[in-house]
């Protein structure tokens, strides 16, 4: 019985000591604290519990995971509806741009090629002229890239993907206020006369 009680004691303490996290680790939620964007997660999730082929919760989820940073959720959101409409270039964007972020270029440049293929001969939806510009400029940044490792060199990827971008900036116009003629510029002041002694 004392054996018994001593082996128990000793797995209840080697659990804790392998389920408990290091004290240096961070732990944070995975989703923020809005509750209205927590209830929406839920019933998307749900609605893909119930029809794993609803492109147009698996897109919407996909979209929210995106932007909290968590490609790895995005995918696993878009797995029943890929498998279901693999013809919809919709579903293979985003997950080109999931899997860019998460470090797997050469699957994001395969990907994004089957939504620029799609987009041009004929995807489940319309694609129109800005969307395959976007699916070409994303193809063809991403073939820059196709064959490195991110995670062992991300300089070299975050080089070629600047060179690929053409970073520009435009600068916004200014915009006069609603009910207020915009002043002249002010005549600059005269400068005053040299005096010689």
């Amino acid at each position: 019985m004392v054996k018994r009680v001593l082996d128990l004691a000793i797995l209840l303490l080697l659990a804790t000591a392998i389920l408990m996290p290091r004290p240096d680790v961070k732990v944070k939620p995975g989703l923020p604290p809005d509750p209205a964007m927590r209830q929406r997660v839920a019933e998307l999730q749900t609605e893909l519990l119930a029809t794993p082929g609803n492109v147009l919760a698996a897109l919407e989820l996909a979209d929210i995971f995106m932007d909290l940073r968590h490609p790895d959720w995005a995918l696993a959101s878009l797995e029943g509806a890929l498998d279901a409409h693999p013809d919809d270039h919709r579903l293979h964007h985003i997950a080109s741009l999931a899997l860019a972020d998460h470090f797997e270029p050469g699957y994001a440049y395969t990907e994004a090629g089957k939504a620029l293929t799609l987009c041009e001969s004929g995807s489940a939806v319309a694609c129109g002229e800005a969307e395959r510009s976007r699916l070409d400029i994303l193809k063809s940044t991403l073939e820059r890239i196709k064959n490195l490792d991110m995670r062992r060199d991300p300089n070299a990827a975050k080089e070629q993907l600047i060179k690929a971008l053409r970073l520009t900036y435009i600068p916004k116009k200014a915009v006069p206020k609603p009910g207020k003629a915009s002043a002249p510029a002010p005549a600059p002041a005269p400068k005053p006369a040299d005096r010689h002694p």
